[in-house]
């Protein structure tokens, strides 16, 4: 189930990143930064709340 859920945020942030890049790369290269580290962010505490139960 986690693994369907990555990668399918995995392919909405990649499929947004896409299209601002069509709009203004600057845009484009700041919202691809925030997408990896809010998915950076869910992993972490995803794997510490999987080691703390």
């Amino acid at each position: 189930m986690q693994r369907e859920r990555d990668a399918t945020l995995a392919m909405i942030a990649a499929l947004l990143v896409l299209f601002t890049a069509l709009l203004d790369a600057r845009i484009s290269v700041i919202l691809a930064i925030v997408v990896l580290l809010a998915f950076a962010l869910l992993t972490y505490f995803d794997r510490r709340s999987a080691s703390s139960e």
